[in-house]
């Protein structure tokens, strides 16, 4: 069989390259003692006449194959055998192509196991979740609790000057407050939010801040309404006190003459107690409301001395 000749062993030295079964440094390194072996060859049908003993060729160092498929590793194992070392290049080879195979082998088994195992939970995320639905749920129930804390601190507040008020004042703005009261809980009211905490806190809120607003107006109104209220109360009193005494007189005027006599007595002096009971009456804080004081204390006395004398009557 003729040996391949110098160009188709560069070409096969090539194809390897760029199959990348060789490395650059290794292709040129064999290209290098290719061309050597040439050379040498050419000398000795030159020399023939005095022939002088060559010394063999070094052995081209073994190629480490990279490539993981069977056609590139025997065109390897094929370069190599060429060079010298045959058979150590071919069991090389061979050793290679199993261990290949069992890698591939593994490989496959890997990759099987993996695809029937479940992926693991995400531990680490859910902690993180579970840590952050737990901190909201704590910031919620503080801001709740605050929002509770401030609207019974204002609703106190608010009690608390309604209680204090004038009662003429009081029962002046009695209606307005009763329907102040009904549409504040109508204009709080919410459903907006997505839990039931947060549409809370939003009523609370709203309500508090209502009822602030409606604490400064009371404020103003009981000084603005004191002298219109108080001086309609006046005239009311002195109406009642001017009809409790005409009651008073047309029963006295009903009672029998022998009776008035024993009673007549009595009836003046007892006049004469009620007026300074009424006049002596501790002073209020202005005088519309020491006059309406006094007023009461008559109809008081009148209706009283009425009853008392209608048991006279015939």
């Amino acid at each position: 069989m003729s040996k391949p000749s110098l160009t188709n062993e560069l070409t096969r030295l090539y194809e390897l390259l760029e199959k990348g079964a060789i490395t650059q440094e290794e292709y040129e390194e064999h290209k290098a003692l290719l061309l050597n072996q040439a050379r040498s060859s050419s000398s000795q049908n030159d020399d023939y006449s005095n022939p002088v003993q060559s010394k063999p060729a070094p052995e081209m160092p073994q190629i480490i194959i990279n490539q993981s498929s069977s056609a590139a590793a025997s065109s390897s194992a094929a370069a190599v055998a060429k060079n010298g070392g045959c058979l150590k290049s071919i069991l090389a080879a061979i050793g290679f192509l199993v261990v290949i195979g069992v890698l591939l082998e593994t490989c496959s088994s890997s990759r099987k196991t993996t695809s029937n195992t479940p992926a693991p939970e995400p531990v680490a995320q859910n902690i993180a979740n579970t840590n952050n639905q737990e901190s909201a749920q704590e910031n919620m129930q503080t801001a709740l609790q605050s929002a509770k804390q401030e609207n019974t601190a204002v609703n106190n507040e608010i009690n608390a000057l309604w209680t204090d008020m004038d009662a003429d004042i009081r029962n002046h703005l009695k209606p307005q407050q009763l329907t102040w009261n009904r549409q504040k809980k109508k204009q709080c009211q919410t459903n907006q939010y997505p839990t039931p905490e947060q549409n809370e806190i939003a009523y609370l809120n709203c309500e508090t801040d209502i009822t602030r607003t409606r604490i400064s107006e009371l404020e103003i109104l009981e000084h603005q309404l004191y002298t219109e209220v108080k001086e309609a109360k006046l005239q009311k009193v002195k109406q009642e006190a001017h009809d409790s005494l005409e009651v008073l007189q047309t029963t006295w005027n009903t009672i029998p003459e022998s009776i008035k006599d024993q009673l007549s007595t009595n009836f003046k002096n007892w006049t004469k107690s009620a007026d300074n009971e009424c006049d002596s009456a501790k002073p209020a804080d202005t005088q519309v409301q020491t006059d309406i004081n006094r007023h009461i204390c008559i109809i008081k006395l009148v209706r009283a001395k009425t009853k008392e004398l209608e048991g006279y009557k015939i």
